[in-house]
């Protein structure tokens, strides 16, 4: 059974989805069709890049991953399927999938040779993903959907800064409890670290904490608290509490750990 993923910046009111999951249904009999988020913001393509890589190793090989996220095709960002890990990522070459994937792809493919429908041109999820899906599903090759391409378009995505005494960090996901994830990795913290004091700084200098922990009990109902979530990276949050919303906290805002000598 061929099992394809979606993720989309869609809202639910929306037909687009509908309509993408009927088509599927139509064209790849059988196929187990899986929402991984529709809830992502308009265009927002870290955040979508998030989700995906953080997502996709879970899934079976041969799976394949629909990114419904800032999907036009320009001259610059043509529309591809990477195979990556023995995955299958259909979207445009517009940055997410250098973000989605620490190493090469196996293979990368222009789609050029999906019949279009000039009335749904504006809707490439449908027009041309959805058909690339059904190829992979029904030939298991990619060489019949177009060209090879050596390489990805490349994003740097955003590190975290490492000072005399300070790592600062920014938030990169705000998940639905509010709780923020940051760019700080525990491999990072722990090498700079080497064992000293710390606190992490929320908000400049107004909130700080001093100690990491494994589970989000270990903390009293509505303070602060740290750990490294299953990402491996650095999350803050409030126990039973919304830390984003009460500090108004956004992607992009600093986390800075300062570091105590002894």
């Amino acid at each position: 059974m061929a099992i394809i993923s979606l993720t989309t910046d869609w809202q639910h009111r929306d037909y687009y989805l509908g309509a993408l999951k009927g088509r599927l249904l139509s064209i790849c009999p059988g196929a187990q069709l899986v929402d991984l988020s529709h809830n992502v913001g308009n265009y927002n393509i870290s955040q979508t890049s998030f989700i995906i890589k953080n997502a996709f190793v879970h899934f079976p090989k041969g799976s394949i991953h629909i990114i419904g996220v800032k999907s036009e095709e320009t001259p610059e960002h043509p529309h591809v399927v990477v195979k990556y890990q023995d995955h299958y990522f259909i979207g445009a070459d517009n940055g997410i999938f250098s973000l989605i994937m620490k190493g090469d792809p196996e293979e990368i493919v222009r789609i050029e040779n999906i019949e279009k429908e000039d009335h749904f041109h504006t809707f490439p999820e449908l027009n041309v993903f959805a058909k690339a899906a059904s190829h992979i599903i029904k030939y298991n090759n990619l060489t019949e959907l177009g060209s090879t391409q050596k390489e990805l378009y490349r994003l740097v995505p955003i590190r975290a800064l490492i000072q005399k005494g300070t790592i600062t960090g920014q938030i990169i996901y705000i998940d639905s409890y509010g709780n923020v994830t940051t760019n700080i990795s525990k491999e990072l913290f722990e090498s700079v670290r080497q064992e000293r004091e710390f606190e992490i700084l929320v908000q400049s200098n107004h909130y700080r904490i001093s100690k990491i922990n494994q589970n989000y009990h270990e903390t009293s109902e509505g303070d602060f608290l740290a750990l490294f979530n299953s990402s491996g990276l650095l999350e803050i949050a409030i126990n039973k509490g919304n830390l984003a919303e009460l500090l108004q906290l956004d992607i992009n805002s600093d986390i800075r750990i300062k570091l105590h000598d002894y």
